[in-house]
């Protein structure tokens, strides 16, 4: 393949920025939702000594109080699978009866765990977010066990909010909202990615559009505060027209408080990818033109229908009155003491200070670990004072706009900011630094901007990394990555290549 059909690895370009071409249609990167990243492949923890003392913070001090905790719970079933997700999941209807039940209790004692340790004693949560997978393929029962837990061990006295994703296969089941509801969630957010039929069947979305109607009409029904609606755009066979439908259909019709937009990853080597360069999902392929066409297409039609207010990059609302929305927790929140995030769950990542680790991408090594009373974690690193120091920078995109109070050495990136502002992708006061519109458009590569030389080296390297093994770059994990019998590895590697198959993946 050429390289700009891979506009994850151009975003890993260190070249790239500070170019005239900034604004290329293949360089167009992701937006920066976790920092500092770990990697699979570089940050392994492998003996049970290298936890214990990566984790003794836990019992030997507690935390700073001026900190934000965000709790994050992975919760990794999925009832089906689509196929452009690269999260962690596994199938929920493995993990049925005593492996159900041992999950769930897993889930408990890690919970217990981390609230009892001299860290959080007296911490009071800002936010607490369900993520997977997809949370509503726990029964009622079970996930009632896990939020009982939260609110028993954890001081939420103090906390903005409790957000759940989910699926219309799950929440629609009778009573699952209403019990949301009762132990205290009060957002509900779940992908509709697309309303076209077509679309939805290549990318193995099981829910009906249908589901998706009836559960937004069900989650306003039984009163829960706030929810929001996924819509992905640069999907292959989306058209403009496609994209205006999709628009009409959420904004008009489901009526959600929030929209997040999502631009579509086409991570190299999974099966979608495979699909659509061999011509088999359809003749409108992904691309960076196309992409930033529809997100001006996005804006602008949100706007349209009431969806003016852009709280983040990528999330907008008709709200006036918004309250938290747990992703600002997410990110950081956008101020010089940033805030925390604690995972709990298979996969789930953490940032502690310094300390970014994640958990097993395995759910029966992750169950094991915590019921041997090991720390479930496979990798993590304590990440220098440089990319501490940069996390408000790193993340200041996502939210388009960072008071120059909030950095603690704002002249450390004064060659990055006048280079925005000369650009015309930021604007400059006494008080902050915002970005303009086409700032925005821009903002995963502006994020990349403020990367630590030694973490563009590691992201860099992470992708090489991932290549190589045949794993997929986001968790260094083998979701929708298609693995070929043992058998039949060494004929492939010695059949001549076909050029009649259409684009190859390297």
């Amino acid at each position: 393949m050429t390289t700009t059909e891979n506009s994850f690895m151009l975003g890993l370009d260190s070249n790239f920025y500070l170019k005239d071409d900034f604004e290329s249609p293949e360089k167009r990167t992701n937006v920066t939702w976790f920092y500092p990243k770990i990697c699979g492949f570089q940050d392994a923890l492998r003996t049970e000594q290298e936890k214990a003392e990566y984790f003794s913070f836990l019992d030997r001090q507690t935390h700073p109080q001026q900190t934000d905790i965000l709790l994050y719970f992975h919760i990794p079933f999925c009832e089906a699978f689509c196929n452009f997700c690269a999260c962690f999941k596994e199938s929920s209807a493995k993990y049925q009866g005593e492996q159900r039940v041992r999950f769930v209790k897993a889930m408990v004692k890690e919970i217990e765990r981390n609230a009892r340790s001299a860290y959080f004693q007296g911490t009071k949560i800002k936010y607490v977010q369900f993520g997977g997978g997809t949370p509503s393929a726990l029964d009622q029962e079970s996930m009632a066990t896990i939020i009982q837990a939260v609110h028993r061990e954890f001081d939420l006295s103090e906390v903005d909010g409790i957000s759940l994703e989910g699926s219309p296969l799950g929440l629609s089941t009778d009573g699952y909202i209403e019990m949301l509801k009762s132990l205290g969630i009060t957002r509900i957010s779940f992908g509709v990615q697309t309303l076209n039929e077509e679309i939805r069947r290549k990318l193995t979305i099981k829910a009906t559009v249908e589901q998706v109607y009836q559960t937004a009409e069900n989650i306003r029904k039984a009163g829960i505060r706030t929810f929001a609606l996924d819509l992905m755009y640069n999907l292959a066979g989306q058209t403009d027209e496609i994209l205006a439908s999709d628009i009409h259909g959420i904004c008009a019709e489901l009526r959600p408080s929030f929209v997040q937009t999502y631009r579509f990853n086409q991570w190299e080597g999974t099966r979608l990818d495979k699909q659509i360069r061999a011509g088999k999902v359809s003749d409108v392929l992904p691309s960076g033109s196309i992409e930033r066409v529809q997100y001006r297409q996005i804006k602008e039609s949100l706007a349209d229908y009431g969806y003016d207010k852009q709280l983040l990059i990528n999330f907008f609302t008709h709200l006036d009155e918004t309250g938290p929305i747990g992703l600002d927790h997410a990110c950081g929140g956008n101020g010089y003491r940033a805030s925390y995030t604690l995972g709990i769950g298979p996969a789930a990542e953490n940032y502690m200070g310094e300390r970014s680790y994640r958990n097993h991408t395995n759910v029966d090594r992750w169950i094991k670990d915590v019921e041997d009373g090991i720390i479930p974690i496979e990798q993590g690193r304590i990440c220098s004072e440089d990319e501490v120091e940069n996390r408000v920078m790193v993340f200041f995109p996502v939210f388009g706009t960072v008071r120059k109070a909030d950095v603690a050495n704002l002249e450390k990136y004064r060659r990055e900011i006048n280079w925005m502002v000369d650009s015309g992708y930021a604007v400059e006061t006494d008080e902050d630094i915002t970005l303009t519109e086409v700032g925005r458009e821009n903002a995963g590569n502006i994020a990349f901007l403020f990367y630590s030389d030694e973490e563009k080296a590691r992201a860099r390297r992470t992708m090489y990394l991932s290549l190589k093994n045949k794993r997929n770059p986001f968790h260094q994990d083998e979701m929708n990555i298609p693995r070929t019998p043992v058998f039949l590895q060494s004929k492939l590697a010695t059949r001549p290549a076909d050029s009649s198959t259409g684009p190859k993946a390297g």
